[in-house]
């Protein structure tokens, strides 16, 4: 069920488009309402309320879940909710917007979405490196989580994801609280994600990379998967073409979708994934 589910969603990703309803963001936006209006969460907080807040909608979808397991309808709710879960709809229009700018020439438009869509951060980090990253945040991350623990994973991880961005603002202690669990949630996924950046890359150049950081407990999720993205793709500098770096990248990023797919298939055959 898991490999249809995954299968399902991402083929109903490519071909339309998601509505605000099968977005996490709406849903996530709401419940972070309702805990600012109950005043659940603020700089006098404990950690264990963050802890209660992240809880009980991950455990309200488990036993949902559980409550059909086994049948039709736990396929469809889980694929429903992975499709709630998975994908970054603002980001991948904007990106189609940026590739549409650039074959008509208009280097201002460009830069305007590439802003847009590095949401104006002071990282120096380049629009190919940031797809790789929200493609990690938005997709790999999200379908391990899913594949480790079923559609309450998938809510686990995207509901700490859209904590630790939303609450910065409000509530800067409980988003650094969010941004170590999500450090924690982010230690696996990421390097299974870089060796598949490995397998569909240059393996013998990016593994001495992989290799050093797959013990290291503090390197960040992001610096990892940059650096071993850097050595699995080369990419020629082309001032000209504004469309390379990113271009090359996403194609990176997408074959490793497939492999971590292709992975899943052959453990679901072989009766290690349900």
């Amino acid at each position: 069920m898991t490999l249809i589910s995954l299968l399902l969603v991402l083929l109903i990703e490519r071909v339309t488009t998601q509505s605000t309803y099968w977005q996490a963001e709406l849903y996530t936006n709401k419940y972070l309402e309702i805990i600012k209006s109950k005043d659940w969460l603020n700089s006098s907080s404990k950690s264990w309320v963050l802890a209660v807040v992240i809880v009980i909608p991950v455990l309200c979808i488990y036993l949902l879940v559980q409550k059909f397991t086994g049948g039709l309808i736990e396929l469809l709710l889980s694929t429903g909710i992975l499709m709630v879960c998975m994908g970054c709809p603002i980001i991948r229009a904007t990106y189609k917007c940026f590739l549409e700018a650039a074959n008509r020439g208009d280097m201002q438009a460009c830069s305007m979405y590439e802003q847009q869509i590095n949401n104006n951060s002071n990282e120096h980090l380049t629009l190919g490196q940031n797809l790789i990253w929200q493609n990690y945040r938005h997709y790999a991350a999200v379908i391990l989580w899913f594949v480790a623990l079923g559609a309450a994973g998938a809510v686990l991880y995207v509901l700490i994801r859209e904590l630790a961005a939303k609450l910065e603002a409000d509530n800067p202690q409980a988003a650094a609280q969010a941004k170590r669990l999500l450090n924690i949630l982010d230690w696996v996924p990421v390097r299974i994600t870089a060796l598949g950046f490995l397998v569909v890359g240059h393996f013998s150049r990016a593994l001495p990379t992989w290799l050093s950081y797959l013990p290291d407990p503090t390197i960040s999720a992001k610096t990892l998967l940059l650096d071993v993205s850097k050595k699995a793709e080369e990419i020629e500098p082309d001032e000209k073409n504004c469309t390379e770096e990113p271009c090359t990248l996403v194609k990176l990023a997408k074959r490793n979708v497939m492999f971590l797919l292709v992975v899943i298939a052959i453990l679901s055959i072989s009766g290690w994934i349900p």
